[in-house]
């Protein structure tokens, strides 16, 4: 494939978060987060395998818009702690909530990306007065086919070293010209890249606990206003409109080509819908 990627800007590493960092003590270890701003709570649950760096350009455009921007990274991923088994969506969300009483949130408006998605979607089912408001970018609303073809083919990643680096090359070729389709900047290819090694053996974790949930039912359940966003590149792009049939009463965004890596490659224009829903649903 040519290379059509955008261009990057020069890598910062881990300088790429800006916001105060920390950890807090939850029933799946220890969670890593990081916070910036002031105002209603806003919680960011990042795409498998990334971690909170997913965010890192979003999260101080939506602080400058007078929100609590709260970024952790899901247990098994980037510096949080790794569980003691595979959890499933709903053992995830119940984390999540213990997470939100360690910071002393009795409400938050929880933003999800893919996996992540996911895991706000159990939460607002299980705990639907812990949410204020609710985003669903890539809504992973999957059909049982789709389901058992992700649970064969997308679990289990190799994460074996070579000697030469091959490995690395491997992983970013598969994750720029299958997921992305030469449309990632070189930026956000590493960090994926980054990410995956960091998840390590575990990396599949998060997929499992998506493709193991009845979204549809969780869907049905949801009591909070919800927004889906959808790139229409985005290789999960078909089901918002099966979401959207099943809960006509939520509103939606659509994005114009793009991937998976948006909020990262061009966090404005995300932002902005964002932190107009929440403004929205706070009256700020």
């Amino acid at each position: 494939m040519a290379d059509s990627n955008p261009p990057a800007s020069s890598w910062t590493g881990l300088r790429t978060i800006t916001a105060r960092r920390g950890y807090t003590d939850t029933p799946m270890g220890q969670m890593h987060y990081s916070a910036a701003g002031d105002g209603p709570p806003v919680i960011l649950l990042h795409q498998t395998p990334w971690f909170g760096v997913q965010y890192a350009k979003a999260q101080p455009l939506l602080a400058q818009e007078g929100l609590r921007v709260i970024v952790p990274d899901t247990p098994g991923y980037g510096f949080s702690d790794l569980p003691d088994h595979a959890p499933t969506a709903d053992e995830y969300a119940d984390n999540l909530a213990a997470f939100m009483d360690r910071l002393g949130l009795d409400q938050a408006t929880l933003v999800g990306h893919h996996t992540g998605a996911t895991l706000a979607a159990a939460l607002a089912a299980r705990h639907p007065g812990r949410v204020r408001g609710l985003v669903l970018h890539g809504v992973p609303l999957y059909t049982a086919e789709e389901r058992a073809d992700r649970l064969k083919n997308q679990l289990h990643p190799n994460t074996a070293l070579s000697s030469d680096g091959g490995h690395l090359t491997a992983r970013w070729k598969r994750v720029d010209e299958v997921f992305m389709r030469g449309t990632a900047t070189a930026e956000s290819l590493q960090w994926s890249v980054l990410s995956f090694y960091l998840a390590g053996p575990t990396e599949w974790y998060g997929h499992q606990a998506a493709f193991t949930f009845d979204m549809e039912q969780a869907l049905r359940r949801v009591t909070a206003p919800t927004l889906i966003m959808s790139n229409t590149a985005d290789t999960i792009h078909g089901a918002a409109a099966r979401a959207l049939k099943l809960r006509p009463d939520f509103a939606y965004h659509e994005f114009a080509g793009g991937n998976a890596h948006m909020m990262y490659d061009d966090p404005g224009p995300w932002a902005a819908i964002v932190a107009a829903f929440v403004k929205q649903q706070t009256r700020i």
